[in-house]
């Protein structure tokens, strides 16, 4: 009996290292690339919703938590992303339309920002890693950018203004990702994930050389391919 008992023991004091790792949780902050995608990418002059947007970057702050003692679990997530816009395809489009004239364009970038809430699963394939998929909804804060466009020709030059907005916009994010164990406090984490929105920006001023003024709405579909490498603290 006692070999039986001091077997239980060692195997215990064996595996505790291992037990205290299988935490249920984390908080987590990653940071990568944003790639633009449909409208948004369009460097198409005749589309309306063309976003001349580029490659930009995304940050966010995650807290992922397994529910009871299966592999699926709720996650929030708070997503801060930026795209600058690709003036000079801009102007390209503007010269294409109208030759003969020296055109210029300044401009900001899009930007966003918001919240998510979902679920998620994590899938062990392995002693130190996991894949886990996730699907969210929430909101975010969508900025226009400023864009200034001036053209020059017979020693004149005109030019208008288009200011900035913000909108307020339902989104959703569909992922995936993997998650690595580091030891008894951390996870590295990687994730691929598509977040869609459609922000309307309304009241937008356009002004011009001439002294004109009036108001503007766009709707703006965006649409962003991200991914993010991170690192998290188990909870």
């Amino acid at each position: 009996m006692k070999k039986i008992v001091w077997s239980v023991v060692a195997l215990l004091a064996m595996a505790s290292p291992s037990l205290a790792q299988d935490k249920k949780g984390y908080i987590g902050i990653s940071l990568g690339p944003s790639i633009p995608l449909g409208d948004l990418a369009s460097k198409d002059i005749d589309n309306e919703s063309a976003g001349f947007a580029t490659s930009g970057a995304i940050f966010d702050i995650s807290v992922a938590y397994k529910l009871g003692k299966g592999p699926f679990g709720i996650t929030a997530m708070l997503r801060g992303q930026a795209n600058p816009m690709d003036a000079q395809a801009f102007v390209d489009g503007i010269a294409n339309q109208n030759p003969g004239v020296y055109w210029t364009v300044e401009s900001e970038g899009w930007s966003a920002g918001g919240w998510m809430l979902g679920g998620f699963g994590s899938f062990s394939i392995s002693p130190k890693a996991s894949f886990e998929p996730r699907a969210m909804i929430g909101f975010v804060n969508a900025v226009s950018p400023n864009i200034t466009i001036t053209g020059s020709a017979n020693g004149s030059s005109i030019w208008v203004k288009q200011g900035t907005s913000s909108a307020f916009t339902f989104s959703y994010l569909l992922g995936a990702g993997f998650k690595f164990d580091l030891g008894q406090k951390f996870y590295l984490l990687t994730n691929l994930d598509y977040l869609g929105s459609n922000p309307e920006f309304s009241n937008i001023d356009i002004t011009a050389s001439d002294g004109s003024r009036s108001k503007s709405t766009l709707s703006q579909p965006m649409g962003t391919l991200n991914w993010g490498l991170g690192v998290a603290l188990k909870i």
